[in-house]
This record gives structure tokens, sequence and C-alpha cells, in this order.
């Protein structure tokens, strides 16, 4: 009975996080011009969620938003930049779930590792999409710069802002919602 209620409190969850997550990033601040944006939290119920209930199922659920994304903003060179732009990219953010261990003690939240497991997830997110952009958008990044570089640059305008705005909205969010799980 305990493992059927648990089951349908993660469906009904990974369900809500996928919901807040498309709405949080329909609303972009500012939209790059070869995508990427930065968004009022949008990466937060991911994370929060890999917090929550593991690095497996917060690979599984970022990986869904993935797709997610690319049915409403499609952008398809091939499959590999497909995968690293969507589904890889998302599911990173599910990885915040490998520093949930003793993450709660004795009724208080580790804000370390909320810190450094929303960095750790946001670089990761961050590292697919500078290799998509290596390999994939050369003719877009500065001609003057090592295209390495040039994708970093652009990628950690977008993303770095993204990590701020969850790191904030973490520290405020999870204390109030570490015991539901």
């Amino acid at each position: 009975m305990e493992s059927r209620k648990n089951n349908t409190k993660f469906i009904a969850e990974a369900g809500i996080m996928l919901a807040l997550t498309f709405i949080l990033n329909s609303i972009r601040l500012y939209k790059l011009p070869q995508g990427g944006s930065i968004t009022p939290g949008g990466y937060v119920p991911l994370l929060i969620f890999g917090f929550r209930w593991g690095w497996k199922k917060g690979l599984i659920l970022g990986g869904l938003y993935g797709l997610l994304d690319f049915a409403m903003d499609p952008f398809f060179l091939n499959v590999i930049q497909f995968l690293l732009d969507y589904p890889l990219a998302y599911a990173m953010l599910g990885l915040t779930g490998l520093f949930r261990k003793n993450l709660i003690v004795d009724g208080k939240v580790n804000n370390a590792k909320l810190i450094v497991g929303t960095i750790v997830a946001t670089a990761l997110r961050m590292l697919a999409a500078v290799i998509s952009g290596v390999v994939f958008f050369k003719q877009y990044l500065p001609q003057d710069k090592p295209f390495l570089l040039g994708s970093i640059l652009y990628n950690g305008s977008y993303t770095l802002p993204n990590m701020i705005i969850a790191i904030i909205l973490i520290l405020i969010i999870f204390p109030r919602v570490k015991n539901q799980a």
C-alpha cells in the first residue's frame, strides 16, 4: 500500500514539476538570438525534483521536459544536436539528485549541498549546450575568438543568470517542501 501511495505521489509531483517548468520557461525575461533565454526560475522545478526524488528519476523528468521543449520550439540539425540541446541538456538538471544523501539532517537543510548541487547540475546542462555550440553552431560564434570560448561565453550568458536565479529560489523554496517527499 505504501509503495502505491509513493508511486502516486511521484507521478503527481512529476506532472506538476513538468508543468511548472514549462510555464516558467515560457516566461522569457530575455531571449538570445540563437537560442537560450533567461527565465524567472525555469530550472527550479527540475532541480528540486532531482533533490527530492534522486538522480535517476531526475534525469528522466529532465529528459521528458527536453522533449516537450523541442516539441514547442523545435530546432533540428541532426540527431546528435537534438540530443545535446534538448533531452540531454535538461536531463542534467535532474542530477541534483546526486546530492540528495544527507541533504536533510535533523530536520535542517544543508544549504551548501543545495548550492553545490545546483551549480553542478547547471554546469552540466551548460556543458551540453557548449558542446552543441562548438560542433553545430560555429557560424554563429564570434570569429575572432576560439570556438570553445565563444560557445562558453554565449551559453554562459543565459545559463549563469538562470543558475543564480535558481540558487536564490531553491534556498527559499526547498526548506518549505523538504518534508513533502
